[in-house]
């Protein structure tokens, strides 16, 4: 896939695993911090697992975002669902257009998918980033950790750009 200041975008790979877990878990130490407790995001990496990534039995569009070697970043959709699942980036590349470009690579899936709508649950640190790509607020919502640790977030979604074809995928 295509490349915008030196990142490059692929399909993920089985043996990318331990690195999508690494990338999601320092994402989530390094960027949660001080939006959720301290025992609300102990519990979110501890319960984070490289098994947990590509699982055969829930097919997906997962895409990597690499700089020069290195992966800097990653994104899941599921575009039968018009889910956007996942979308985290190395917290040294925040800001540099990485989530934005993968985003865009993601959302081009679904809206070739014919999926109308995007949604997704975001994060309360990245509410902020969705919104600023179009995502409009639904509502509040839960996403349930373990009986006692439930993470708050926000419903959002996206209406599918007029301009965007089945047959023509969306420019990033």
């Amino acid at each position: 896939m295509g490349a915008a200041g030196g990142l490059h975008l692929r399909p993920a790979r089985e043996s990318d695993r331990r690195t999508l877990w690494r990338i999601h878990t320092r994402a989530v130490e390094a960027l949660c911090v001080g939006v959720y407790a301290p025992h609300e995001v102990s519990t979110w990496v501890r319960l984070l697992r490289p098994e947990g990534y590509l699982r055969p039995d829930k097919p997906r569009t997962v895409l990597v975002a690499e700089r020069g070697r290195r992966m800097v970043g990653f994104g899941q959709v599921d575009a039968r669902a018009g889910e956007l699942e996942a979308l985290y980036v190395v917290p040294e590349e925040v800001g540099h257009g990485v989530g934005s470009t993968l985003l865009a690579a993601l959302e081009s899936v679904a809206w070739q998918a014919g999926v109308p709508l995007l949604g997704l649950d975001a994060s309360l640190n990245a509410e902020p980033f969705y919104r600023h790509h179009g995502y409009v607020w639904l509502h509040a919502a839960r996403r349930p950790l373990t009986a006692e640790v439930q993470l708050a977030c926000v419903r959002m979604q996206k209406r599918r750009p007029a301009t965007a074809s089945r047959l023509e995928p969306a420019t990033p």
